[in-house]
């Protein structure tokens, strides 16, 4: 449906972005998974980057392609085909670039977007949300209320803002070469919050440091650590917005970008399905393929339609971003259909796969533990249902 509505030189980008990833990056996915906890590939990356696909949407003016939101989320279909991690490294920088698009100034966007562009794999990282936070900030209206971040920006007597904090499981973090993140901040000596502020830091901010790597269940490329500010001193021109702007910042951002985790799903869901229907018509059972098993092939019709519905719901979605329409709606709805499918159809093709299924290294084990990580990307299944519910 909404492939139509692209142009032809998007759709043959599209194709080419499925040609280049089974060529470059999907032969190498396995080992990506063996390895990725352990250290930083660029390969991927940069196959990407010679043709200027870490962040498809970025505008042209930075040195970017200035695709629709719509063709990136197909662009990252294909990617996460490939290799999910290294779809999600993508999806993870667009997010950390998407408050500069939305309120950031323009000597910020300068200095910071063309770090992607051309050929160039300057990413960004993203620290908005950490473990342990009580995301229902998120559903408050009233600024006294706020309390998301386990950063703390303290205003000294200086006039100087003094950071300090961690924040855990930051994707690209020990391959960014800046990241945007959310800081609680107050003036010195108030006890009422000031607001959420946005950042901009480069990664060797004085005060800014990488903590421990994390050791991932899935989406293994994605380089994943904790990073701590101590005393940081956030200048002027690392913020983004201000204090009283930060929330909706944030809540913007992450409407806009969790259809991009979506297409991230849809891609690991249809390469689970098409290994399952492959290896269902070479598997024999009392000499014929178990596809010919009604129970197989059955399931794999739910399989190839539950992946359709969750493709559509993604399209739909971004859909709406471009054509300026609300979005608030089938942005969280494209990311709870999307993550539902692709855990649903890689425990399918688990068991249509068999046995060999459930040995470490088998594609369809990889394939069902990075859906299960990006159950999680960009808020659960639960969170944004509770999105959802406050606008019923």
């Amino acid at each position: 449906m909404f492939r139509d509505t692209i142009s032809p030189a998007d759709k043959e980008l599209v194709f080419f972005t499925r040609d280049l990833v089974a060529r470059r990056i999907a032969p190498q996915a396995m080992t990506y998974d063996t390895h990725g906890n352990e250290f930083i590939d660029s390969s991927a990356l940069e196959v990407l980057a010679e043709h200027n696909l870490l962040a498809p949407n970025l505008p042209p003016e930075y040195g970017g392609r200035g695709l629709s939101n719509l063709v990136t989320a197909m662009i990252l279909e294909e990617i996460a085909a490939g290799c999910a991690g290294v779809a999600i490294a993508v999806a993870a920088n667009l997010h950390a670039i998407s408050p500069l698009m939305v309120a950031g100034t323009q000597e910020q966007r300068d200095r910071y977007l063309p770090l992607m562009a051309n050929g160039k794999t300057g990413l960004g990282a993203i620290a908005m949300v950490d473990t342990g936070v009580n995301l229902d900030f998120l559903l408050q209206t009233e600024r006294v209320s706020i309390r998301g971040s386990s950063i703390k920006g303290e205003v000294n007597e200086a006039n100087q803002t003094v950071v300090n904090g961690s924040k855990d499981y930051v994707m690209n973090a020990a391959a960014a070469k800046f990241m945007t993140t959310m800081v609680e901040y107050k003036s010195s000596g108030s006890s009422e919050p000031g607001g959420l502020q946005i950042i901009v830091l480069p990664m060797d901010t004085p005060g800014l440091s990488l903590g421990n790597t994390r050791h991932k269940l899935g989406l293994r490329y994605c380089s994943t650590a904790e990073v701590h500010f101590n005393d940081l001193i956030a200048e002027p021109h690392h913020m983004i917005g201000t204090p009283a702007q930060g929330l909706e910042i944030f809540k913007e951002c992450l409407y806009r970008n969790v259809p991009f985790v979506g297409a991230v799903c849809v891609g690991v869901a249809r390469a689970a399905y098409q290994h399952a229907l492959e290896i269902s018509k070479e598997r024999m059972i009392s000499e014929h393929p178990v596809f010919e098993e009604s129970a197989v092939s059955h399931s794999l019709v739910n399989m190839a339609s539950q992946l359709n519905a969750a493709r559509l719901s993604v399209h739909q979605a971004c859909w709406n971003i471009d054509q300026g329409l609300d979005y608030t709606l089938t942005s969280p709805q494209a990311k709870i259909i999307a993550s539902e499918a692709a855990q649903n159809i890689t425990w399918r093709a688990m068991e249509i796969v068999g046995g060999q299924a459930y040995v470490s290294g088998n594609k369809a084990e990889k394939y069902l533990r990075d859906a299960k990580m990006l159950s999680i990307v960009d808020g659960s299944e639960q969170f944004h249902r509770c999105l959802l519910a406050s606008q019923l």
